[in-house]
């Protein structure tokens, strides 16, 4: 299923269920067809009466679905919606319908905010007023009989347009401007892709925020919902005295270095990273599970990471990324990153890309600053 079917999902399912919307017709590709009847299927979009195949231009693809329907009267409002305007909202539809019911012809839109230049050989010839300059979207709705017309007017003078709004007003008729919010872009990039996203999670942030339950918190991407968290953890230890305790960090043992004062090995990162998972699924700091373990002699603080790590998987969860971040004023850390990530993408089964590690010296402001001990703060996505 390609990207576009997906997106498509959720704007079929805003016309489905808005009760102004008494059937759909979906135009695609041919060798999309089988996915939109998944799609229809699995969200029981039963507005949906037929699929019709696309033709070579924006304007080819409306005329097919148009001369698909059957009879219509010509005062039937026939509303028309780019699958790349995913965001809009339901009373948009309703609106777009009742201005044209009233008017004829309308489209949904929103003023640009922008200054707007007319360039020539990349120098500006002018700048254009942009009072009332509108950026038009979809939906756009029009009279079954005056949409008839505007077609046949276009097929007899050859006349070529790039929205339903341009070919009403070919033949002379007004078109009416409805006000839309400005989240109804239409994706056609990457960045655009990126803005959506983004809009998208806003709103479940805000709906986790306004429910106050974690469990309500989905991030949807690409079509699949998962149950998304975020762990932080925090560990610190003084320098041991004893000179022969290994400074072992992230799993990797960093050579010529004094180690750290724990009952445990004292791998602070695996310690911060242990708390940060404990944090987002909702179970016991790192002492609760690795003291009784100290006590039978396992001081390998892998060891204590597989045991949260196991009730994080049973729990059908998996990390995303980490980021850690270490205060210390020695030892220089930065020639050893590569290894500790090694380390860390083996024991936490992520890609290195997947983890970040930054490293500060504290400036002599706290005790690990002044090299007493060391700091981690540790930050667990996973879904």
């Amino acid at each position: 299923m390609n990207h576009a079917v997906i997106v498509a999902a959720g704007t079929l399912k805003s016309f489905n269920d808005c009760r102004s919307i008494d059937e759909i017709i979906v135009v695609a590709q041919k060798n999309d067809f089988k996915a939109i009847n998944e799609i229809k299927k699995k969200y029981g979009l039963n507005k949906i009466r037929n699929i019709v195949e696309g033709g070579k231009e924006r304007q080819d693809s409306v005329h097919n679905g148009l001369i698909s329907i059957k009879n219509s009267k010509n005062d039937d409002i026939i509303i028309i919606h780019n699958g790349s305007n995913p965001l809009v909202r339901e009373n948009e539809i309703a609106d777009c319908i009742t201005a044209a019911r009233q008017y004829g012809a309308a489209a949904v839109g929103f003023k640009l905010k922008d200054t707007i230049k007319k360039i020539n050989s990349d120098f500006v010839e002018k700048t254009i007023d942009r009072k009332d300059v509108y950026q038009i979207q979809t939906p756009q709705a029009v009279k079954y009989g005056l949409l008839v017309k505007a077609f046949e007017n276009a097929e007899k003078k050859k006349i070529t347009t790039t929205d339903d709004a341009s070919l009403v007003e070919a033949l002379g008729k007004k078109v009416k401007i409805v006000q839309c919010s400005y989240e109804n872009i239409k994706i056609t990039t990457q960045d655009d892709l990126r803005i959506a996203e983004g809009i998208l999670m806003y709103k479940k942030i805000e709906n986790f925020l306004a429910t106050k339950n974690p469990k309500d918190f989905l991030v949807k991407r690409n079509g699949i919902s998962s149950n998304f968290r975020v762990g932080l953890g925090q560990d610190s230890h003084k320098f041991s005295r004893d000179k022969k305790k290994k400074l072992i960090l992230g799993g990797y043992a960093i050579p010529n270095e004094a180690g750290l004062e724990a009952n445990s090995d004292g791998d602070l990162i695996l310690h911060a990273l242990f708390n940060a998972i404990s944090s987002a699924i909702g179970e016991q700091s790192l002492g609760f599970y690795s003291d009784p373990m100290c006590k039978k002699g396992i001081t390998d603080s892998k060891e204590y990471l597989k045991v949260i790590l196991a009730k994080m998987y049973e729990k059908n969860l998996k990390i995303n990324n980490v980021s850690i971040s270490i205060e210390a004023k020695k030892p220089r850390l930065e020639q050893h990153n590569d290894k500790i990530k090694d380390s860390l993408s083996r024991i936490l089964k992520i890609s290195k890309e997947n983890i970040g590690i930054t490293y500060s010296s504290g400036e002599g402001l706290t005790s690990f600053g002044k090299g007493e001990g060391m700091q981690c703060f540790a930050i667990v996505s996973m879904a």
